[in-house]
C-alpha cells in the first residue's frame, strides 16, 4: 500500500491525494490471473462521500454494474452477477479515519485468514502481467529461501513488456537517504540485468512485497505509525530482516505501475496530523536506534511485538545494507552476499505445532501426512506419486487483500491453501 503525490505532514495536516485506479486495478488482477477463481480480494477503502465505490467502479468497468437501492445506496450483496464479486471483502472507512498507508496496512491485516501462505502488497495503480500468479509464484520459488521476501519499485507500466536496454533491465533498490529523525528514504531504484533468478537487495519496498505469509504474522505493519509516509519502508525493512527475512529484486516483470500524478488519477483530501507523525518519528527513531532518540526501557517496551527481531542485530543490518542509522552513515551495497542468522533455534519455528503455520484444519493435517508418505515410498513406476503429489501442491486458493484504497493506495496479499510438503531449506546465495 502506498499513496498518490503525498507531502510530508506540516505542524497540523496536510492533504492526501486519492486513488482511482483502484478498479482499473480490480479488472487487471481477476482477468490476468490464471487461477481467477481461486483468488479473493478483502478492500480496506478510505472514501470522501463524493468518491466512487471500489467494488461498484469494478463492476461497472466489469459490464455488470451494481444496482441501488430507494436509499440511492448500493445493493452491495454476494447475489449479484458482477464477477468474482463474492471473492471479494471490504471493510469501508470514511476519509477522516485515513490516518496514513502504514495504519492502513495494518488494519488491512485482519482480512487475511490464519490459513493463507503467500502475501503480496503493491500500488494502487497496477497492472499485472498476463499468469502473474504462477510467475510471482515461480520468482519467490526461484530464490530458495523460505524467509524471501521478493520486493523492489516496480516495472514502469509504459515499460511492463518491454525488454529493457535489451538485457532485461530490473529495478533494483540500494540507495536510500536520511530524511529527518527517525526516517531513512529510499532513493530511486538502480538496476540489474541478465537475472537468471532473483538477487538479495539490500532495501524492502513498499511498492511490491511478495512473501510467505508468516512474514506478516511475524512482522505485521506498525498500527501505531500514523501520519506518516517517508521513512516506514526502511522501519519495516530493518524488523523483517532481523526476524530472519530477505530481501530480493526479481529478474523479469510481473506487474507495473503508473509513475506521475496524472496517470494515477489522484484527487482529493484527506487528514493527516502533525503531532501523529511527529510521534511516529519518534517511534521510529527508537526502533532505528537514532542519535538522541529515547532508548529508556520504557520506549523499547513500548514497541512491544512490533519492535525488531531476535534472528538478526539492527547493527549488522546497518553494516549490510549500507545504512547505519545508529552511526548515521551511507553507503551504496547494490551486490550482496547472504547474512546468516545469529542462531537457527528458531527456524522453520513457524511450522512448529504451536506455530502460525500450523493449519488447524484436520482434512489438511489427513492430506500432509498422506504426502509425506507418498513422498517418501518408491513406487515400482515411479508416476503415481509425481500424480498424487502435483495434485496435492496445486490445490491454490489465493487470497487476496486490497487496502487503504481511495485516500491511501492499498495493499494486495495473495494466499493459499498450499503448504510445502517436504520441510523447506535455506540456500546462502553469493553473488
Amino acid at each position: 500500500m502506498i499513496d498518490g503525490n503525498t507531502t510530508t505532514p506540516p505542524s497540523s495536516f496536510s492533504s492526501l491525494h486519492t486513488e482511482r485506479k483502484v478498479p482499473d486495478t480490480l479488472v487487471s488482477l481477476f482477468n490476468s490471473s490464471n487461477f481467477a477463481d481461486r483468488v479473493q480480494v478483502g478492500l480496506v477503502q478510505q472514501n470522501a462521500v463524493t468518491d466512487e465505490d471500489c467494488t461498484a467502479g469494478y463492476c461497472t468497468r466489469m459490464g455488470t454494474p451494481l444496482t441501488k437501492g430507494e436509499d440511492g445506496k448500493y445493493k452491495i450483496d454476494k447475489a449479484n452477477p458482477c464477477p468474482y464479486f463474492s471473492q471479494i471483502k471490504v471493510m469501508r472507512l470514511n476519509e477522516k479515519e485515513a490516518k496514513g498507508p502504514v495504519y492502513a496496512r495494518a488494519l488491512q491485516a485482519q482480512l487475511v485468514p490464519d490459513d493463507t501462505d503467500f502475501c503480496m502488497q503493491i500500488d494502487a495503480h497496477t497492472r499485472f502481467i498476463e499468469g502473474w500468479d504462477n510467475r510471482m509464484l515461480n520468482e519467490w520459488g526461484k530464490a530458495n529461501n523460505e524467509y524471501a521476501v521478493l520486493s523492489t519499485y516496480p516495472t514502469n507500466v509504459h515499460d511492463l513488456y518491454k525488454n529493457s536496454n535489451n538485457h532485461w533491465e530490473m529495478p533494483h533498490l540500494c540507495y536510500a537517504s536520511f530524511a529527518g529523525k527517525g526516517k531513512v528514504a529510499n532513493n530511486r531504484a538502480g538496476a540489474v540485468a541478465n537475472l537468471e533468478r532473483p538477487i538479495l537487495a539490500p532495501l524492502w519496498a513498499a511498492g511490491l512485497s511478495f512473501h510467505r505469509c508468516h512474514a506478516e504474522r511475524n512482522v505485521p505493519n506498525d498500527i501505531n505509525l500514523k501520519s506518516i509516509f517517508a521513512g516506514e519502508e526502511y522501519g519495516r525493512g530493518s524488523r523483517l530482516w532481523t526476524h530472519g527475512y530477505d530481501f530480493y529484486s526479481i529478474s523479469r516483470p510481473v506487474i507495473g505501475t503508473y509513475y506521475g500524478g496524472g496517470e494515477k488519477l489522484g484527487g482529493g483530501t484527506g487528514h493527516m496530523s502533525g503531532q501523529e507523525a511527529r510521534e511516529s518519528a519518534d517511534r521510529l527513531a527508537t526502533l532505528l536506534k537514532w542519535p538522541g532518540s529515547d532508548q529508556s526501557p520504557g520506549a523499547v517496551a513500548k514497541l512491544g511485538s512490533l519492535g525488531l527481531g531476535t534472528r538478526r542485530k539492527l547493527e549488522k543490518y546497518g553494516e549490510w545494507c549500507g545504512v547505519d542509522t545508529i552511526n548515521q552513515k551511507i553507503e551504496n551495497h547494490c551486490i550482496l552476499s547472504y547474512v546468516d542468522w545469529d542462531s537457527h533455534d528458531s527456524m522453520y519455528a513457524e511450522y512448529q505445532p504451536t506455530g502460525p503455520e500450523v493449519v488447524k484444519d484436520a482434512e489438511w493435517r489427513r492430506k500432509k501426512e498422506e504426502a509425506k508418505l507418498l513422498l517418501s515410498t518408491e513406487t515400482k513406476d515411479g508416476s503415481g506419486n509425481k500424480d498424487k503429489e502435483t495434485e496435492l501442491l496445486l490445490n491454490i486458493v489465493a487470497f487476496v487483500v486490497i487496502s487503504s484504497t481511495l485516500v491511501t493506495g492499498f495493499s494486495i496479499y495473495v494466499g493459499s491453501n498450499y503448504k510445502r510438503i517436504v520441510k523447506p531449506t535455506i540456500s546462502k546465495f553469493t553473488v
